[in-house]
C-alpha cells in the first residue's frame, strides 16, 4: 500500500485537480493520502549525524521509512535530482530507526524512465536500501516575478 501510493503522486495530484509548482506540493498531498493508510505514524523525520541532521521528506514511523521527493521540469533537473538523492544515501543510512528509503522522483516530461533509473542505480551501486520511482504528471514551475528596478 505504502509503495502503491509513492508510485501514484501523479494521480494523486490529478484526482485534486492540482498541477504542482515544487516538490513541497507534491510532499504535501503524498503526506495527506499516506495520514490515511497510517494514521500518527507519519511525520517528517530527522535523522542525526554526528556533524549534520537530515530530514526526508516524509517519514512513516510503523515502516521505518522515509521518502525523499524530487521534482523536475527539465532532463538538468532531473540529473541534478539523482545527485541528491546518491548524497542522501550516505546521509540517511546507518540509523536503526529508518531502514526503507524511497526516491519519488516526479518528472513533468519522460526524461528518463524507471529502467534508466533502476539502470543508473545498478551502475552507481546504489545503496540496496534505496528504492526510485519514476513518476511523470502534470507541472510547472512558476516564474519568478522580477523586482522592479529603480
Amino acid at each position: 500500500m505504502f509503495e502503491n501510493i509513492l508510485q501514484s503522486a501523479a494521480k494523486i495530484m490529478k484526482s485534486r485537480g492540482l498541477t504542482p509548482a515544487n516538490e513541497t506540493e507534491i510532499t504535501k498531498q503524498i503526506r495527506e493520502v499516506l495520514q490515511f493508510a497510517f494514521p500518527g505514524e507519519v511525520r517528517v523525520p530527522t535523522i542525526e549525524k554526528q556533524l549534520k541532521s537530515y530530514k526526508p521528506d516524509i517519514g512513516v514511523a510503523a515502516l521505518m521509512a522515509a521518502v525523499e521527493v524530487k521534482f523536475c521540469t527539465t532532463a538538468e533537473e532531473a540529473r541534478s535530482a539523482l545527485d541528491g538523492i546518491y548524497a542522501d544515501m550516505k546521509g540517511y543510512t546507518g540509523r536503526d530507526d529508518w531502514r526503507s528509503f524511497y526516491a519519488v522522483i516526479y518528472m513533468t516530461e519522460a526524461f528518463y524512465s524507471q529502467a534508466d533509473v533502476d539502470r543508473e542505480f545498478r551502475l552507481v551501486k546504489a545503496e540496496y536500501s534505496w528504492k526510485p520511482y519514476v513518476v511523470n504528471g502534470a507541472g510547472q514551475r512558476r516564474e519568478r516575478k522580477k523586482q522592479p528596478t529603480s
